[in-house]
């Protein structure tokens, strides 16, 4: 359940939207084309909040303004990440030493960059220039995607308490009538409660829902 991962795989885009001629107006098919989640960082945007998101131009606008709304030139990222790349482009030289920033449609980006922990690990030219750039490794990113793994695992703890505890109980309550069958029903729905908020909490903090 850990979010902060690169994926093994190249992503082939699914979603097909209308030609839009204001880029913002792709964000949602964006959101759900990159799994709630930043290119650059991993990020989802459950903790922060999806206006914490916005998207981004691989070629920038600024360079590349005929690709101003061409939805495969359009990345879902933070606007944290979105704001350090800014114009950024790699020259040719940059690009001669295999210096770039890794675009997830192109390249595997697990063969770039990996997370240790909550730190980003560079594995190429392009991915030190990735991390350069985008700052992977801000102290202050690193110590909040901590606490977002912190609270993953603490959610999956809780969840695991109350659907055991849901178990135990489905199993005594053939066996049981009257009033104790009745505190157990309502401790039941109690139960029922957690699990529900657990696993809100779970898809909130990872962007993937358990069921």
């Amino acid at each position: 359940m850990n979010p902060f991962r690169y994926s093994d795989n190249l992503h082939i885009r699914t979603q097909t939207p209308d030609r839009f001629n204001d880029y913002r107006r792709y964000k949602p098919f964006l959101r759900e084309e990159f799994g709630r989640r930043c290119v650059y960082c991993c990020l989802p945007d459950g903790p922060k909040g999806e206006d914490t998101f916005g998207v981004d131009h691989y070629r920038p606008r600024f360079r590349f303004p005929e690709l101003d709304c061409e939805y495969t030139n359009l990345f879902y990222a933070c606007n944290l990440c979105n704001r350090r790349k800014g114009t950024f482009w790699a020259d040719e030289g940059q690009q001669s030493q295999g210096k770039f920033i890794p675009n997830p449609c192109a390249v595997i980006m697990a063969q770039h960059l990996q997370y240790e922990g909550a730190r980003v690990i560079a594995l190429t030219p392009a991915g030190q220039l990735a991390a350069q750039v985008l700052d992977l490794n801000d102290p202050r990113d690193v110590l909040y995607r901590e606490f977002v793994l912190r609270n993953i695992e603490h959610c999956l703890r809780e969840l695991e308490v109350a659907l055991k505890a849901l178990r135990d109980l489905d199993d005594l309550l053939p066996q049981t009538e009257g009033s104790e069958r009745e505190e157990m029903l309502e401790f039941r729905g109690h139960l029922h409660a957690k699990v529900t908020v657990a696993e809100s909490d779970i898809e909130r903090l990872t962007g993937t829902r358990l069921r």
